[in-house]
């Protein structure tokens, strides 16, 4: 089931991934899981994230008030978007309007605890002609509340 976002961002229930990176990350992030839980973010390694070619993002997750920093930003991702926000908030680096979406999102995905992807063009970073894919996962802190969202990113005509 597909639910659109304004014509900007479309969120896919199904994961069913584009790119074949990005479904080798879900794949990691599903061996990852115990149980039907969320894998913790000690389960994963630099080394593996510098496998997919610069297209990791990690977000810590601020539950009150509710706020996303970007803790990583691969190069991929920095090239596509034309900047590097690394440390910054996203309700600092995104307009209102697209940061009200943004939110909802990764609230859906801390809430339900799974993995969603979402696919659209890069508005939101003033480059509506580069099409992209990501999927978010949430990941676990040490007291099992999703503490950080790992995001793997791909897109098309970003350079």
């Amino acid at each position: 089931m597909q639910i659109p976002l304004d014509g900007w961002w479309q969120i896919d229930e199904s994961n069913a991934l584009r790119s074949g990176e990005l479904r080798r990350l879900l794949a990691m992030w599903v061996r990852r899981r115990v149980g039907t839980g969320v894998p913790a973010r000690e389960a994963f390694t630099a080394e593996e994230f510098m496998g997919f070619g610069g297209r990791v993002v990690l977000l810590d997750v601020e539950p009150d008030p509710f706020r996303l920093r970007f803790r990583l930003l691969g190069t991929r991702v920095t090239l596509a978007v034309g900047r590097d926000a690394t440390g910054s908030y996203l309700d600092e680096v995104y307009e209102p309007v697209y940061w009200n979406r943004l939110r909802q999102h990764f609230r859906r995905v801390i809430d339900e605890r799974r993995p969603l992807r979402m696919f659209g063009n890069m508005a939101h970073s003033r480059k509506p002609h580069v099409a992209a894919e990501s999927i978010d996962m949430p990941l676990a802190g040490p007291d099992g509340s999703v503490a950080m969202i790992l995001q793997g990113f791909d897109f098309e005509d970003a350079y």
